[in-house]
């Protein structure tokens, strides 16, 4: 199974820790690359977007060089997109029948659906 992966939060904040690590100077990437143990290909990646994500025992590592909380520099993405997977198991996806059904009480937000004069939107009573 894949290790789970973080995303970094921003890259400017990264740099910014960088240049004011731990200790009063600055780290630049050859430097954190080889504390954390991986590539500097793979650091560059990382500020430069290519490549947004590390897996949780990297992010430790450099929230661990730089002396920051791991949440301070990277979050988890949500397992499915918003919305994905809600409905129940075998049932029909329905997202429009409560505007179909409400037939009689149409108002301005569903112009041009029918030819009666358009009214202002309000709720059912």
């Amino acid at each position: 199974m894949d290790s789970a992966r973080l995303y970094l939060t921003s890259s400017h904040v990264l740099r910014g820790l960088m240049t004011w690590a731990p200790g009063g100077g600055s780290i630049d990437i050859r430097k954190l690359a080889e504390a954390v143990g991986v590539s500097k290909s793979k650091i560059g990646a990382l500020l430069s977007g290519e490549r947004p994500s590390v897996t949780e025992d990297v992010a430790d590592r450099i929230c661990e060089v730089l002396d920051v909380r791991r949440d301070a520099l990277f979050y988890r993405s949500l397992p499915t997109p918003m919305g994905v997977g809600t409905y129940p198991e075998g049932g029909a996806h329905r997202e429009h029948e409560r505007a179909v059904a409400a037939d009689e009480v149409r108002g301005s937000h569903e112009l041009g659906e029918n030819a009666r004069p358009v009214g202002p939107y309000r709720r059912r009573p």
